[in-house]
Protein backbone atom coordinates (compact mmCIF):
# COMPACT_ATOMS: atom_id res chain seq x y z
CA UNK A 1 0.00 0.00 0.00
CA UNK A 2 2.86 2.36 0.84
CA UNK A 3 4.51 1.70 -2.53
CA UNK A 4 1.21 2.32 -4.32
CA UNK A 5 0.77 5.62 -2.48
CA UNK A 6 4.32 6.67 -3.36
CA UNK A 7 3.55 6.15 -7.05
CA UNK A 8 0.46 8.41 -6.94
CA UNK A 9 1.54 11.08 -4.45
CA UNK A 10 4.77 13.01 -4.25
CA UNK A 11 6.96 13.01 -1.19
CA UNK A 12 6.48 16.23 0.75
CA UNK A 13 8.47 18.98 -1.02
CA UNK A 14 10.63 21.57 0.72
CA UNK A 15 7.79 24.10 0.76
CA UNK A 16 5.38 23.81 3.66
CA UNK A 17 2.02 22.51 2.44
CA UNK A 18 0.46 21.89 5.83
CA UNK A 19 -1.91 24.79 5.14
CA UNK A 20 -3.30 22.92 2.12
CA UNK A 21 -4.07 19.89 4.28
CA UNK A 22 -5.78 22.11 6.84
CA UNK A 23 -7.85 23.79 4.13
CA UNK A 24 -8.94 20.42 2.75
CA UNK A 25 -9.84 19.19 6.24
CA UNK A 26 -11.71 22.42 6.99
CA UNK A 27 -13.82 22.16 3.86
CA UNK A 28 -14.56 18.52 4.60
CA UNK A 29 -15.73 19.50 8.09
CA UNK A 30 -18.01 22.20 6.64
CA UNK A 31 -19.48 19.72 4.18
CA UNK A 32 -19.92 17.16 6.98
CA UNK A 33 -21.86 19.75 8.99
CA UNK A 34 -23.98 20.39 5.91
CA UNK A 35 -24.53 16.66 5.60
CA UNK A 36 -26.06 16.65 9.07
CA UNK A 37 -28.13 19.80 8.57
CA UNK A 38 -29.34 19.04 5.04
CA UNK A 39 -29.61 15.28 4.96
CA UNK A 40 -32.47 15.30 2.43
CA UNK A 41 -30.46 17.39 -0.02
CA UNK A 42 -27.50 15.04 0.16
CA UNK A 43 -29.67 11.96 -0.17
CA UNK A 44 -31.19 13.31 -3.40
CA UNK A 45 -27.95 14.35 -5.15
CA UNK A 46 -27.95 11.27 -7.39
CA UNK A 47 -30.97 12.49 -9.34
CA UNK A 48 -31.71 16.07 -10.35
CA UNK A 49 -35.49 15.63 -10.47
CA UNK A 50 -35.46 14.21 -6.96
CA UNK A 51 -33.34 17.11 -5.72
CA UNK A 52 -35.96 19.54 -7.03
CA UNK A 53 -38.55 17.92 -4.76
CA UNK A 54 -36.59 18.59 -1.57
CA UNK A 55 -37.90 21.51 0.48
CA UNK A 56 -34.98 22.02 2.86
CA UNK A 57 -33.56 25.54 3.29
CA UNK A 58 -31.96 25.92 -0.13
CA UNK A 59 -30.65 29.42 0.56
CA UNK A 60 -28.56 28.25 3.52
CA UNK A 61 -27.52 25.08 1.69
CA UNK A 62 -26.36 27.14 -1.28
CA UNK A 63 -24.51 29.62 0.95
CA UNK A 64 -22.64 26.78 2.66
CA UNK A 65 -21.39 25.41 -0.64
CA UNK A 66 -20.61 28.89 -1.96
CA UNK A 67 -18.32 29.40 1.02
CA UNK A 68 -16.62 26.04 0.42
CA UNK A 69 -16.36 26.81 -3.31
CA UNK A 70 -14.74 30.19 -2.56
CA UNK A 71 -12.22 28.66 -0.15
CA UNK A 72 -11.21 25.93 -2.60
CA UNK A 73 -10.86 28.28 -5.57
CA UNK A 74 -8.80 30.65 -3.40
CA UNK A 75 -6.53 27.76 -2.43
CA UNK A 76 -5.55 27.39 -6.08
CA UNK A 77 -5.38 31.10 -6.91
CA UNK A 78 -3.11 31.77 -3.93
CA UNK A 79 -0.29 29.97 -5.76
CA UNK A 80 -0.30 32.72 -8.39
CA UNK A 81 -1.13 35.56 -5.99
CA UNK A 82 1.10 38.63 -6.23
CA UNK A 83 3.81 38.78 -3.58
CA UNK A 84 3.71 42.58 -3.26
CA UNK A 85 1.09 42.29 -0.50
CA UNK A 86 3.11 39.87 1.59
CA UNK A 87 3.79 42.56 4.18
CA UNK A 88 0.07 42.44 4.97
CA UNK A 89 -0.87 38.92 3.88
CA UNK A 90 2.17 37.08 5.15
CA UNK A 91 0.55 33.65 5.53
CA UNK A 92 -1.37 31.44 3.09
CA UNK A 93 -4.34 31.50 5.45
CA UNK A 94 -4.66 35.29 5.21
CA UNK A 95 -4.35 35.17 1.43
CA UNK A 96 -6.97 32.45 1.13
CA UNK A 97 -9.24 34.38 3.49
CA UNK A 98 -8.99 37.63 1.52
CA UNK A 99 -9.44 35.88 -1.82
CA UNK A 100 -12.45 33.98 -0.45
CA UNK A 101 -14.06 37.25 0.64
CA UNK A 102 -13.49 38.71 -2.83
CA UNK A 103 -15.03 35.66 -4.49
CA UNK A 104 -18.02 35.76 -2.16
CA UNK A 105 -18.35 39.47 -2.96
CA UNK A 106 -18.43 38.48 -6.61
CA UNK A 107 -21.32 36.12 -5.86
CA UNK A 108 -23.08 38.91 -4.00
CA UNK A 109 -22.73 41.34 -6.90
CA UNK A 110 -23.94 38.69 -9.31
CA UNK A 111 -27.02 38.00 -7.17
CA UNK A 112 -27.83 41.71 -7.15
CA UNK A 113 -27.32 41.99 -10.90
CA UNK A 114 -29.44 38.89 -11.38
CA UNK A 115 -32.46 40.69 -9.97
CA UNK A 116 -31.71 43.94 -11.80
CA UNK A 117 -31.08 42.20 -15.13
CA UNK A 118 -34.14 39.97 -14.91
CA UNK A 119 -36.28 43.09 -14.41
CA UNK A 120 -34.49 45.17 -17.06
CA UNK A 121 -34.60 42.50 -19.77
CA UNK A 122 -38.00 41.12 -18.83
CA UNK A 123 -36.64 37.68 -17.95
CA UNK A 124 -39.10 35.75 -15.83
CA UNK A 125 -37.85 32.82 -13.81
CA UNK A 126 -38.77 30.48 -11.02
CA UNK A 127 -36.49 31.58 -8.18
CA UNK A 128 -36.91 28.32 -6.25
CA UNK A 129 -36.13 26.21 -9.32
CA UNK A 130 -33.08 28.31 -10.22
CA UNK A 131 -31.72 28.18 -6.67
CA UNK A 132 -32.07 24.41 -6.52
CA UNK A 133 -30.50 24.02 -9.97
CA UNK A 134 -27.39 26.05 -9.13
CA UNK A 135 -27.12 24.41 -5.70
CA UNK A 136 -27.26 20.94 -7.25
CA UNK A 137 -24.47 21.56 -9.75
CA UNK A 138 -22.36 23.56 -7.30
CA UNK A 139 -22.01 20.45 -5.15
CA UNK A 140 -20.32 18.65 -8.05
CA UNK A 141 -18.07 21.64 -8.66
CA UNK A 142 -16.96 21.53 -5.03
CA UNK A 143 -16.15 17.82 -5.29
CA UNK A 144 -14.15 18.43 -8.48
CA UNK A 145 -12.27 21.33 -6.87
CA UNK A 146 -11.42 19.31 -3.75
CA UNK A 147 -9.95 16.50 -5.83
CA UNK A 148 -8.18 18.99 -8.11
CA UNK A 149 -6.46 20.67 -5.16
CA UNK A 150 -5.28 17.32 -3.86
CA UNK A 151 -3.81 16.51 -7.28
CA UNK A 152 -2.53 20.06 -7.80
CA UNK A 153 -0.33 20.13 -4.71
CA UNK A 154 0.52 16.50 -4.00
CA UNK A 155 0.98 14.76 -7.36
CA UNK A 156 3.39 15.21 -10.27
CA UNK A 157 0.53 15.93 -12.69
CA UNK A 158 1.20 18.99 -14.87
CA UNK A 159 -0.58 21.88 -13.16
CA UNK A 160 -1.50 23.72 -16.33
CA UNK A 161 -3.12 20.62 -17.83
CA UNK A 162 -4.94 19.93 -14.56
CA UNK A 163 -6.26 23.49 -14.36
CA UNK A 164 -7.29 23.33 -18.02
CA UNK A 165 -9.31 20.16 -17.42
CA UNK A 166 -10.85 21.70 -14.29
CA UNK A 167 -11.79 24.88 -16.17
CA UNK A 168 -13.42 22.90 -18.99
CA UNK A 169 -15.38 20.84 -16.45
CA UNK A 170 -16.55 24.00 -14.67
CA UNK A 171 -17.65 25.59 -17.95
CA UNK A 172 -19.58 22.46 -18.94
CA UNK A 173 -21.32 22.34 -15.56
CA UNK A 174 -22.16 26.03 -15.84
CA UNK A 175 -23.57 25.62 -19.35
CA UNK A 176 -25.70 22.64 -18.28
CA UNK A 177 -27.10 24.56 -15.32
CA UNK A 178 -28.01 27.56 -17.50
CA UNK A 179 -29.57 25.29 -20.11
CA UNK A 180 -31.84 23.81 -17.45
CA UNK A 181 -32.72 27.26 -16.16
CA UNK A 182 -33.60 28.57 -19.62
CA UNK A 183 -35.55 25.42 -20.45
CA UNK A 184 -37.71 26.09 -17.44
CA UNK A 185 -38.62 29.61 -18.60
CA UNK A 186 -42.33 29.81 -19.30
CA UNK A 187 -42.76 33.38 -20.53
CA UNK A 188 -42.48 33.74 -24.32
CA UNK A 189 -40.28 36.84 -24.11
CA UNK A 190 -37.94 35.11 -21.71
CA UNK A 191 -37.19 32.45 -24.32
CA UNK A 192 -35.84 34.98 -26.86
CA UNK A 193 -32.12 34.30 -27.22
CA UNK A 194 -31.19 38.00 -27.46
CA UNK A 195 -32.55 38.78 -24.01
CA UNK A 196 -30.96 35.68 -22.55
CA UNK A 197 -27.55 36.71 -23.88
CA UNK A 198 -27.90 40.15 -22.30
CA UNK A 199 -29.08 38.48 -19.12
CA UNK A 200 -26.07 36.14 -19.00
CA UNK A 201 -23.66 38.99 -19.75
CA UNK A 202 -25.08 40.87 -16.79
CA UNK A 203 -24.65 37.81 -14.58
CA UNK A 204 -21.21 36.61 -15.68
CA UNK A 205 -19.29 39.48 -17.32
CA UNK A 206 -20.28 42.55 -15.31
CA UNK A 207 -19.43 41.01 -11.90
CA UNK A 208 -16.01 40.01 -13.27
CA UNK A 209 -15.41 43.60 -14.44
CA UNK A 210 -16.44 44.93 -11.03
CA UNK A 211 -14.12 42.44 -9.28
CA UNK A 212 -11.24 43.30 -11.65
CA UNK A 213 -11.76 47.01 -11.00
CA UNK A 214 -11.75 46.37 -7.27
CA UNK A 215 -8.51 44.43 -7.50
CA UNK A 216 -6.83 47.05 -9.70
CA UNK A 217 -7.76 49.84 -7.27
CA UNK A 218 -6.57 47.81 -4.29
Amino acid sequence: MKNLASIIFLERPVEDLDWVIYILVLTMVIVAIGRVLFNNNFESLRRFDRFLEVNDNQALFGLLFQVVFAILVSSIIVTYFSGKYDYLLHTPYLKVGVLSILILSFFGVRTLLNRVASFAFGITYDRSYNTKTFNYFRVYLVVALWIAILLFYFTPINRIILLGILLIFMIIIRVISYMRVMKNQQDKKSKIWYYNILYLCALEILPMLVLFKLLSVW
